[in-house]
């Protein structure tokens, strides 16, 4: 049997509105179904605060798993220090649990420290770790790793061998352009069965006539075909790279500055969170097994 999740985005926009399409999108899905939205159900700590809760009573009364981040602390995120918020990981269990395995690795500059007092406040702390998971579904186990958005770039640091796994879970709000550059990366670690399957979701914008929206919408699984490619190291470093740029950190303010280096195709990462920079993220796991 194989993972069985369902990517659905969402359209940025103020958190309130954000949270009534997911519940209204959790409340259409068949009992039983796991849910993977796009990054950043709620950004801001009081928006969060709010979405909990909300997310998690949906999950049970629907009867439907639910995964997307917030901008919280978690008692059982591996590692964390207490009291900081990260872009964290949720799974909201349709039997009532949940669970924070993850939180970001790269979070953009303008989401680490707010410079610009028209954006949201978000001011989350990086994360340095990439944990290894158990996810248990209609009585099997799979293993998997989480990537939170521009946490592509870490692929970088780890080998095949520490990588494979039976899914890769993407939650996304890559800028417009990135979601292709994501898509390379992803399908390339499934097609040489480092992954067995994938599963990416990236938010969506309505924008007004005559401007770019800031997101494109993405509900992709990914599938391992018969005869997988051979991985070469190389290879898959050269995709990351040529899907990557880096920044400087006090150069971008905000998510539409984000567009100048998203529309070319890359996913942007912010120089302190970067390997030149001496990036250090360690393999790890999370002890809970998370029940869909």
């Amino acid at each position: 049997m194989s993972l069985k999740i369902t990517p659905r985005t969402f359209g940025m926009a103020r958190e309130d509105l954000q949270l009534e399409e997911m519940l209204q999108k959790v409340k259409s899905t068949p009992v039983g179904e796991t849910v993977l939205f796009s990054e950043y159900g709620a950004y801001t700590i009081q928006g969060s605060h709010k979405a909990f809760p909300a997310l998690s009573a949906a999950a049970v009364k629907s009867g439907v798993s639910i995964i997307t981040t917030l901008n919280l602390p978690a008692p059982d995120l591996p590692h964390s220090t207490p009291g900081h918020s990260y872009n964290t990981l949720f799974v909201f269990s349709k039997n009532g649990k949940s669970y924070a395995p993850q939180a970001k690795i790269t979070p953009q500059s303008f989401e680490m420290r707010q410079t610009d007092q028209k954006s949201p406040k978000m001011n989350v702390s990086p994360y340095y770790r990439l944990n290894k998971v158990r996810l248990s579904q209609s009585g099997e186990e799979f293993s998997a790793f989480f990537f939170i958005c521009s946490d592509l770039y870490a692929f970088q640091l780890f080998d095949y061998s520490a990588l494979k796994s039976n899914a890769i879970i993407c939650t996304a709000n890559f800028g417009n352009g990135a979601e292709g550059a994501a898509v390379d990366i992803i399908e390339y670690s499934v097609q040489t069965r480092m992954f067995e399957h994938g599963f990416f979701s990236n938010s969506h914008q309505s924008a007004k006539s005559g401007l770019v929206p800031l997101t494109k919408s993405v509900e992709k699984v990914f599938e391992a075909t018969r005869d997988p490619k051979p991985f070469d190291r190389e290879k898959m470093d050269s995709i990351v790279k040529k899907s990557s740029v880096v920044y400087p950190d006090e150069e971008y303010h905000n998510f539409p500055d984000m567009l100048k280096l998203t529309q070319s195709g890359t996913f942007t990462v912010p120089r302190s969170r970067s390997i030149e920079n001496g990036l250090i993220v360690k393999l790890g796991s999370y002890e809970r097994t998370i029940e869909l």
